[in-house]
């Protein structure tokens, strides 16, 4: 059963665009460096419904368990550096089994 991980982002609006175009892109690419990663969707958001998110992430993995290997692995802690410099606060995480 795959495993869904989101992560809503708070990106500061005085963020370097280089930056937050490079975390993007690094979250984008997650599956092309994580085996288990079946799929990772990162964007900016086109609402105004978002309060202060302004990105969000949607990761799927194979199954629950490779959440803890998935945090670890050094492609995801690379992108996790950039992202600590562009947030203006905590992020929101949400995980869940997915029955499709």
């Amino acid at each position: 059963m795959p495993f869904i991980h989101i992560v809503l982002l708070p990106v500061k609006r005085d963020a370097p665009k280089h930056l937050v175009d490079r975390a993007v892109a690094g979250l984008n690419e997650l599956g092309k460096h994580i085996p288990f990663v079946l799929s990772s969707r990162c964007g900016k958001t086109t609402t105004t419904r978002g309060k202060q998110y302004t990105h969000a992430l949607v990761v799927e993995l194979e199954k629950a368990d490779q959440l803890s290997t998935y945090a670890d692995h050094p492609a995801h802690l690379a992108v996790l550096s950039d992202i600590k410099q562009i947030i203006a606060e905590e992020t929101l995480a949400m995980d869940f089994d997915s029955p499709l």
